[in-house]
């Protein structure tokens, strides 16, 4: 036996359905939001219900497939922010094997690029451009120490690490005129300390989109689902993950009103 109501916690008219010939109290599930809700049925509502057509505009949505793959696709996320994750926490010595390149720019006090500034590593030297910037190919992976020299400026002694692979950012180093030596850091050296912490983050955060994936599957508590695939992007999953959780989070959009056989009016 088949009716409408209003939903009380998602506020939409849904079709219900009750035991024949029910009567009283019935506890009874909201096909679009999947929370319990009572209905009461008196014998005259009954009747009411078995008389009240069905408008022909209400329907169900007919499953796509589309969260199955939504969910498919969180799955891998997890596996892979998992793997990441768990490498970097007991595998950091792969952050020092191999070789890289590394990318930097030199500026003033007042943020423009400084040309000429002899640049020494590793018994090696090469020189900014006009624009400031350097590019030191084929370092070997790990820390190192950059001396920063041009007439007229400190000398900048600065320690670097070297990521492994063709993965960079362009670090900037800024000189000061006078005389004397001044010390930094690039942005990279700071990342490598917090290693374990980034690691132990991304390993709780790939969680998540497991929990997104069985809601998917499930096609239940949308919100649940969408909050998951968001968070799968800051799991990184080799960048891969990232890439795939906004995907994801797309076809969870898109596939909205499929959550708790939600119905149309």
């Amino acid at each position: 036996m088949k009716g409408k109501t209003k939903c009380p916690y998602c506020g939409r008219y849904v079709i219900i359905e009750v035991p024949d010939g029910a009567i009283g109290l019935q506890t009874v599930t909201c096909p679009n939001c999947g929370m319990k809700i009572k209905v009461n049925v008196s014998e005259e509502k009954r009747r009411e219900i078995e008389e009240m057509p069905i408008h022909p505009t209400v329907q169900k949505i007919k499953p796509s497939g589309r969260l199955a793959v939504a969910g498919a696709m969180l799955v891998i996320v997890f596996i892979l922010g998992a793997v990441m994750g768990g490498l970097l926490l007991t595998d950091e010595s792969a952050l020092y094997r191999g070789v890289g390149n590394y990318k930097g720019k030199v500026v003033d006090e007042y943020g423009k690029g400084i040309e000429g500034v002899e640049v020494y590593y590793d018994k090696n030297f090469t020189t900014t451009d006009e624009k400031g910037y350097f590019m030191i190919k084929n370092i070997s992976a790990g820390k190192h120490i950059l001396e920063l020299k041009k007439e007229g400026y400190k000398t900048v002694e600065a320690t670097i690490f070297v990521l492994p692979g063709k993965i960079y950012l362009t670090s900037k180093f800024k000189m000061v005129e006078g005389e004397g030596i001044e010390k930094e850091k690039d942005i990279q050296s700071t990342i490598i300390k917090a290693v374990p912490i980034i690691a132990t983050t991304i390993l709780i955060i790939s969680f998540l989109p497991l929990i997104g994936a069985i809601f998917c599957f499930m096609k239940k508590y949308f919100i649940v689902a969408l909050i998951s695939s968001i968070f799968g992007i800051f799991s990184i999953g080799f960048f891969i993950g990232s890439i795939l959780s906004i995907v994801a989070l797309i076809i969870i959009l898109l596939s909205r009103e499929e959550f708790g056989e939600e119905v149309k009016y």
